[in-house]
């Protein structure tokens, strides 16, 4: 017999399919596009931004739009920026990409054979070459407009990227797109929060509330027991009432709450029901996968952001008592790490209540408070 693929995706952006939920988000996302909005989605990582990106897309090239998304991450020249933009236009339906295409080749250095037939380029790349090619390319929705007269929807996702490649280049973006009227539509996704808001909330940048911001929160759990009941039973099994310390555990993470019910699948037979005995089994699965990730997360803190983050992760008030006492944090010190922590996208506030991203971090950092004072990564 076959082995069963498991249906539960965790580790890559999932397809349009796949995506739990997010109706609301995405016909939102929609609409701005359509009304010519600029906005900015910001989300935590692994909180299914790109997944959420790619339905849109899909919306978008339905309601007759173009669609072109474009991954920063990791650029760190004006070079490579350029290099993802073209990436992004290849992507494009055939016939706006045969015009994304011409318009392209004006942009690029000019090249002659050399010896032994190897293209090379005729005159050196400049930085002021560069610009010229990163202009010409930020320009196309408004060539595919000219010949189409149809609206493109741009997506930039982890835009806060840009930040590495020179501190002026949010101001070349911000120039272009300026001038494109009803030529193009705006998402800057990203999901390190502390840049983003760098970004889009200091007064002195060029983009400074030029999007609309639309947060991503934490998934419901009835539409994560839809998600999951339903893929369980078409796979002939039961996910039964193990759901139940899954959706605690989860606390609404999307890709964790894949990662859990991806082992929790795998423990149960086919034509079997999950029970709490496949439940801490694949707990302890998890766990152990993701140790040496944990570990390297828990490692990157200063020791008060640690102590923060700990006090958070059992309940405590930051700024309490025993905060004070058990973890030597001072208010000052405190309230500087919790920023850090906000920048770095390790906790979020909802709702005036401050609280860890990653559950699956804070299980692990509560495991060890048995003793306190312990520290987790011995």
């Amino acid at each position: 017999m076959d082995r069963q693929i498991n249906p539960f995706v965790f580790n890559r952006p999932v397809g349009v399919e796949d995506l739990i939920d997010r109706d609301e988000e995405s016909l939102q996302l929609l609409r701005l596009a359509e009304g010519g909005h600029a906005v900015r989605l910001s989300a935590p990582r692994r909180y299914g931004k790109t997944s959420l990106l790619r339905r849109v897309g899909d919306e978008a090239e339905k309601a007759g739009m173009n669609y072109v998304e474009v991954d920063f991450y990791g650029v760190l020249s004006r070079h490579e920026v350029a290099q993802r933009l073209e990436e992004g236009y290849e992507k494009l339906r055939s016939a706006p990409r045969r015009i994304a295409r011409a318009v392209i080749e004006t942009l690029r250095p000019s090249v002659s054979l050399g010896a032994a037939g190897v293209r090379v380029e005729s005159r050196p790349r400049t930085e002021e070459q560069v610009g010229r090619r990163l202009s010409g390319l930020l320009d196309l929705p408004v060539h595919l407009y000219q010949r189409t007269g149809t609206r493109t929807l741009v997506a930039f996702d982890e835009f806060q990227a840009l930040l590495a490649v020179d501190p002026g280049i949010d101001g070349l973006f911000r120039s272009r797109i300026q001038r494109q009227g009803d030529a193009a539509s705006y998402i800057f996704a990203g999901s390190h929060p502390g840049l983003m808001t760098q970004l889009f909330g200091a007064h002195e940048r060029p983009f400074f509330g030029q999007a609309r911001s639309i947060p991503l929160d934490p998934l419901s759990d009835p539409d994560i027991v839809e998600h999951i009941g339903a893929r369980f039973e078409a796979t002939g099994k039961e996910v039964g009432r193990a759901v139940d310390p899954l959706l605690d555990l989860a606390a609404g993470h999307p890709q964790r709450a894949m990662l859990l019910a991806h082992h929790l699948w795998e423990q149960v037979p086919v034509g079997g029901e999950a029970d709490a005995v496949h439940w801490r089994k694949a707990l302890d699965d998890v766990l152990a996968e993701q140790d040496d990730a944990l570990r390297a997360t828990w490692d990157s803190l200063e020791v008060k952001e640690q102590a923060v983050f700990r006090a958070l992760a059992i309940g405590e008030p930051v700024f309490g008592a025993w905060t004070r006492e058990h973890l030597n944090l001072s208010k000052g010190g405190a309230q500087h790490a919790r920023g850090a922590l906000a920048h770095a996208g390790h906790i979020r506030q909802r709702d005036g209540v401050w609280r860890p991203v990653d559950p699956l971090l804070v299980r692990w950092v509560t495991d060890f408070q048995h003793n306190v004072g312990e520290d987790p990564s011995r």
